[in-house]
């Protein structure tokens, strides 16, 4: 029998049914005024049975088996019961030793320990107490009579299971209040001063019950009793649970050790434990009610990891846990296990969870079950084979250690993939989720790792920034340094610390705990002493806090605080403040129940303040560098843009035009906005405003890409790579977003850049914005400047006029072909993107938008020079790899009817699939190919080996090319 902390509460067992033949009468007689007993122990059984009996610490008068004398003094009886005969013990005890647990007073019987003879196997027992009158008495029962004789009241417990244990409690003090639920007597035995509690103790365990049945079958008894205890104890025995009165009043006894103690009615008390291959139960428990009833579940998951850290070295494997003892066996028997039920269902899922607490608790009430039985009935619930998952929790001692990089990130046409390497030092099989931190939030992601070294591709629809594996602890793991809070747990786990004192009596019970440690005054302090140690400093005004935190700590009230160690790995230095030996001895008494916080603050011997310094969650990976965006203001972020970007009905964006990572920005501000306003239209410079109906058909589903990007001449008119473009077009087309083409014809403003617009012809000027502003000098003088950065073999061609007139016309048309559209749809906000110099200082389309509709528009350049006025904004984006144009490695000319090869790219696709200089290429993959527009289109839906024919002296040859 021991005794528990408040959070955790022990229960007691009784065996399979099995062991029903063996019945023991315990007849007992309680003397309160002298604080002892007298009693006679009969024990038979309708079978053979081998059978030992302990009488250690009681004295025994007479020992009868059958008609046989046996001596009083053996300690250990080992008798071969037969049917017909019976073993009667007669014995009595005095019970003077008031620190334990058994006492017998005029106020008080409890008789949880040694009071017995005790028997090695569980039978069911007939208990018989007369007490004096007046006393109230529980014990295992749903039934029980009480009969009145010469002032004594003789109580008869009923109860018709074995028991390895049989408890005798009572007391004057109780009062008795009792609800019926569904035929289950629900009672609360309260002190008087505590009566007030009754009710909510009665109601919450209704509740709880409630819940349970729900979940797991109906309740095990027809009684459940609360019942008040005069140590600062919690136990659960069949059909009651016991807990001291210094706890009672505590909220989180009736939040979490109250369904604790309930839920082991179901396990440990009718579905008992197989302890030959580990205790399940205590974990099970925990799990379905402390954890369950937390409100901070994340949280309870990471202490439960933090907890085992600090005490499970050299831990062992769960089959080997049997009970609680210390810390450790917490840390490992409730935590871990707890841990694994928690990853159990997170597996199977909740439904089928579930499915297994109902199965189990039917298949094995009133029988031994162990791991091995849980994992059949997880087996047959899910019709799945979990032998590995049983195998590697269960039977393996230790704990997943990760260690993870991020190798690789790129934009595909999927999405951005990011390579995730993932080692570990002893393979587990583990589902693994991973947090994508991205501009538009979080992207939630499951891996499977089951190697030493695993690589991982990840995909996700928006751009990343970084990466949290197990950012809410789903995983039994090891934590990473940078995720450990510095709490009390490691205080207390680490008593070979090196302490610093000033040999001040005030902090006596403090150094007492820590005597396996090195006590050191503070002019020995040494910062080699200090590495990879856990550290205890006593004082504020100890001289050692000023050479570690360069500063003085706060020494004007009490408390504890706890540190992480910078020359310790995984190590804490711990801060004791106090005023007295007395608050000492209470501080380092009570800490061990707040081991998740890392700062305690004292008023005397009440705790005024619990904080907890939560540091990193999640093993973190910077994945991409954060775009770095200014203003003239100073320092923004990408809210800022989107937040300035909802107050404007036009949002021009500058790129540079062959940056994936420019427009995978760009991406994320169309999004941005979308989410938060969904009536916004797409303006591109990509595409001429004459092939508008084209992209009308293509948005609308009418025509495959291909014939999209044919009809627009998207390779005649832009020809950069469309893989820069396509996730925009996409998100679009999903989004049912409309795009709308700004450019001019690639003819008319190529025709004016060589000739001016006096080369037009009347039609062609028909095509030109009515209204032009060719006196903007601001502008003029900027535009020279970039024709001078073209050279001289440009400049000599071309005339400057020519230019300027071809760049008005181009931003001119953009900008009359965006009015039009605003215009026209009063509701809509229009995304302009353009390349940089267009809009840069506003000169080329916002200036053209502003005189035609008065919208002045907001400007957001990327990576661009930093200039007074240039923008409203410039982004500065991290380099972006993207997919790269497919290519066989030929140089052609265009001749109308096919693609002449002039040139083959020594060990290119072409070279390897037998193409020569001087052939034809006519068709790829089945299609015609006229020009190099086709064969571009095909190549860039092309993958893998392809066919491709060639002409050759005038024949067909018809050859298969693998693309890289």
């Amino acid at each position: 029998m021991k005794k528990i902390t408040a959070l955790f509460l022990m229960f007691f067992v009784f065996i399979n049914v099995s062991y029903a033949g063996i019945i023991y009468k315990l007849d007992v007689s309680i003397d309160t005024q002298n604080g002892s007993l007298k009693a006679a122990a009969t024990i038979k059984s309708d079978r053979p049975e081998k059978i030992k009996v302990y009488t250690d610490g009681l004295d025994v008068t007479a020992v009868l088996y059958g008609k046989e004398k046996l001596p009083t003094d053996r300690g250990v009886y080992r008798v071969d019961l037969q049917p017909e005969k019976e073993l009667t013990i007669i014995y009595s005890l005095k019970l003077q030793d008031y620190s334990s647990e058994d006492i017998i007073t005029d106020e008080a019987v409890s008789l949880i320990g040694n009071w017995y003879p005790f028997l090695d196997k569980p039978a069911v027992y007939r208990l018989r107490a007369e007490v004096p009158d007046g006393f109230v008495m529980v014990s295992e029962a749903e039934n029980w009579k009480i009969e009145k004789r010469d002032g004594k009241s003789v109580y008869s417990f009923d109860f018709p299971y074995p028991l390895e244990h049989v408890h005798l409690i009572g007391t004057k003090k109780w009062l008795v209040k009792e609800k019926i639920y569904k035929g289950i007597k629900v009672q609360a035995y309260f002190f008087e001063r505590d009566k007030d509690l009754a009710d909510r103790y009665i109601d919450a365990t209704i509740r709880y019950i409630k819940d349970y049945e729900s979940r797991i079958g109906d309740f095990p008894y027809r009684r459940f009793a609360v019942v008040e205890n005069f140590f600062p104890t919690g136990y659960s025995m069949p059909t009651f649970t016991l807990i001291g009165e210094r706890i009672i009043r505590f909220p989180f006894v009736l939040k979490s050790s109250l369904p604790h103690e309930i839920l082991h009615q179901w396990f440990g008390c009718s579905v008992y434990v197989d302890y030959g291959s580990g205790n399940w139960a205590e974990g099970l428990t925990t799990y379905l009610s402390d954890y369950f009833y937390s409100q901070d579940k994340k949280m309870y998951r990471k202490n439960i990891l933090l907890k085992y850290i600090a005490y499970g070295k050299n831990d062992y494997p769960l089959k080997d846990f049997k009970g609680k003892t210390d810390k450790k066996s917490e840390a490992i028997g409730y935590g871990k296990t707890m841990m694994v039920f928690y990853m159990l269902e997170d597996l199977i899922g909740s439904e089928n969870f579930d499915k297994f607490l109902s199965l189990f608790y039917t298949d094995f009430k009133f029988k031994k079950a162990s791991w091995e039985d849980i994992r059949t009935v997880v087996n047959h619930i899910t019709g799945e084979d979990y032998t590995w998952f049983f195998e590697q929790w269960i039977k393996r001692k230790g704990i997943p250690d990760l260690k993870i990089s991020v190798k690789d990130h790129s934009l595909k046409e999927d999405g951005f993939h990011i390579k995730l390497e993932i080692q570990q030092k002893t393979p587990y099989r583990l589902k693994i989720p991973v947090f994508v931190e991205t501009y538009l939030g979080t992207e939630k992601k499951v891996v499977w790792i089951s190697k030493k070294k695993n690589e991982i591709d990840i995909v996700v629809d928006n751009e990343p920034v970084s990466v949290y594996v197990d950012r809410d602890y789903q995983i039994f793991r090891n934590l990473e340094w940078e995720e450990i809070n510095p709490v009390i747990y490691f205080t207390l786990a680490g008593k070979d610390a090196v302490v610093y004192s000033e040999d001040k009596m005030v902090y006596a019970p403090v150094s007492g705990y820590y005597r396996e440690g090195v006590l050191k005054n503070p002019d020995q302090f040494s910062y080699s002493d200090v590495y990879n140690k856990n550290v205890v400093i006593l004082g504020a005004d100890n001289p050692v806090i000023r050479k570690i935190f360069g500063k003085e700590l706060p020494s004007e009230y009490s408390y504890v605080e706890v540190f992480k160690n910078p020359f310790g790995e995984r190590n804490v230095i711990t801060v004791f403040n106090l005023k007295s030996t007395m608050q000492a001895k209470m501080v380092i008494g009570r800490i061990k129940h707040y081991g998740k916080y890392s700062k305690l603050r004292f008023d005397g011997f009440r705790i005024t303040e619990k904080t907890t310094k939560n540091y990193q969650n999640g093993i973190y990976l910077g994945v991409r560098q954060k775009a770095e965006i200014v203003s003239e203001k100073g320092i923004k972020s990408f809210t800022d843009i989107v937040k300035d970007a909802l107050n404007h009905r036009i949002i021009y964006i500058g790129e540079q035009h062959t940056m994936f990572s420019n427009h995978a920005m760009q991406l994320n501000i169309i999004k941005a906005v979308y989410k938060k306003y969904p009536d916004i239209a797409v303006g591109m410079e990509m595409f001429q405003r004459s092939k508008q109906p084209v992209i009308d058909r293509y948005l609308r589903g009418e025509i495959d890409e291909k014939t999209f990007l044919k009809e627009t001449e998207y390779y005649k008119a832009w020809k950069y790579n469309y893989h820069l473009y396509r996730p925009i077009i996409n998100f679009c087309k999903e989004n049912g977003i409309p795009i709308i083409a700004l450019n001019a014809d690639r003819e008319l403003v190529r025709k004016v850049s060589q000739k001016g617009i006096e080369s037009l012809s009347k039609e062609e000027i028909k095509k030109l914005p009515e209204d032009m502003d060719f006196v903007n000098f601001r502008y003029i003088e900027y535009l020279k400047s970039i024709f001078a950065e073209h050279g001289k073999s440009v400049t000599k061609k071309k005339k400057f006029s020519s230019f300027l007139q071809s760049q008005i016309i181009w931003d001119e048309t953009m900008a009359e072909t965006a009015s039009e559209y605003l215009k026209n749809n009063p509701d809509k906000k229009l995304i302009v993107l353009a390349g940089g110099g267009h809009i840069r200082f506003r000169y080329g389309i916002p200036s053209r938008v502003e005189r035609r509709t008065g919208e002045r528009g907001l400007t957001v350049l990327m990576d661009d020079q930093l200039k007074k006025g240039i923008a409203d904004y410039i982004i500065y984006t991290a380099h972006l790899t993207g997919e790269k144009e497919k290519k066989i490695g030929v140089y052609v000319e265009d001749t109308g009817r096919g693609l002449k090869v002039e040139k083959v790219v020594k060990d290119s696709p072409a070279e390897k699939a037998g193409i020569k200089k001087g052939d034809l290429i006519v068709e790829f993959n089945g299609r015609k190919i006229n020009d190099l527009v086709d064969l571009k289109i095909e190549l860039f839906f092309a993958q893998g080996e392809n066919e491709i024919v060639v002409k050759r002296k005038g024949k067909k040859v018809k050859m298969k090319i693998e693309l890289e």
